[in-house]
């Protein structure tokens, strides 16, 4: 018998209502492919196919299927709605007959990602703690995509520039490196507060933290948000010194953050037999009066 806490109605209301969604999209896209084109679009018929299949196993796990893992049955159904929707895209090239297919694309991505949320969450309610530590974990390395993706794909400038995917694509890794840096200054604020695990000293967790959003910030001050453009004189050297010292501090970021994510996660697992032990289900404990199972994080990851 299962020790997992059974997810909320509305979450699995929520799950059958966009997995309704995926279904009903599924099958105009599926109509559109046969009927508007001279010839019908297979690649895509092939992937809608798939994720008629994902939006059924939605509406399985809205009806209480899968009780033994939901948070894995919605990380299924949004990794398949994902992965099928944009490769579906690109064997129909973009476009069924002369209509576009990136507003519809943009609307998949929206669905799956909201289904994936909803399975996280799941997960995530059963630890006190362990949500915060799962967005700490999300920030740092959406900090380290964003730069990254810009840095390579986009030579460093910060402002979107192009139209359609291209655009979508820029501004997605814009507003993951922008939006991460004022949270890594609230997670740099929180580190000072008084906590229980004190594995690694306040006056080290602080500057830290504080690294990343420093350094991206002086870099785009100096480069005005051309990161990749070269300047003359002096600030070129501070240029190429910020973005040596920038991708010193990503590295650390996603290793952070990927760190903090599978905590975040391994603290809310449990099964049958948990209890507590010195290894990887440490973070698992039982109470001996109630026998109920008590989930904390991690200690060690708490101060990541």
């Amino acid at each position: 018998m299962s020790h997992l806490p059974p997810p909320p109605k509305s979450l699995l209301m929520l799950t059958g209502l966009l997995s309704g969604l995926v279904l009903l999209s599924a099958a105009a896209t599926l109509v559109a492919s046969v009927a508007i084109p001279a010839r019908p679009v297979w690649p895509l018929i092939g992937f809608e196919v798939l994720i008629v299949f994902a939006g059924v196993y939605g509406v399985l796990a809205a009806r209480g299927a899968f009780a033994e893992g939901p948070g894995l049955a919605h990380a299924c159904i949004s990794g398949t709605v994902f992965a099928a929707s944009v490769l579906g895209f690109l064997g129909a090239t973009g476009q069924i007959g002369e209509h576009n297919l990136q507003s519809w694309l943009l609307a998949r991505v929206m669905l799956s990602v909201s289904i994936g949320l909803i399975g996280a969450w799941i997960v995530l309610r059963r630890t006190p703690g362990a949500a915060l530590m799962a967005l700490r974990g999300v920030t740092y390395t959406a900090a380290a995509i964003g730069f990254a993706g810009i840095l390579m794909l986009f030579d460093g400038n910060l402002r979107p520039t192009g139209s359609g995917t291209r655009l979508i694509a820029h501004a997605t890794l814009s507003a993951m490196a922008l939006g991460s840096l004022p949270l890594c200054i609230l997670f740099a604020l929180l580190s000072l507060a008084p906590k229980g695990d004190d594995t690694i000293p306040k006056w080290m967790r602080f500057p830290s933290i504080l690294a990343m959003p420093a350094i991206a910030a002086g870099l785009l001050i100096v480069t005005k948000g051309a990161m990749g453009t070269p300047l003359a004189g002096a600030s070129e050297g501070a240029r190429i010194g910020l973005l040596v010292a920038l991708a010193i501090v990503l590295t650390g970021s996603i290793c952070a953050g990927v760190h903090l994510l599978v905590s975040a996660f391994a603290s809310c697992a449990t099964g049958p037999d948990a209890g507590p032990s010195s290894g990887p289900d440490a973070a698992i404990g039982t109470n001996n009066s109630t026998g109920s199972v008590a989930l904390t994080p991690t200690p060690g990851a708490t101060s990541s």
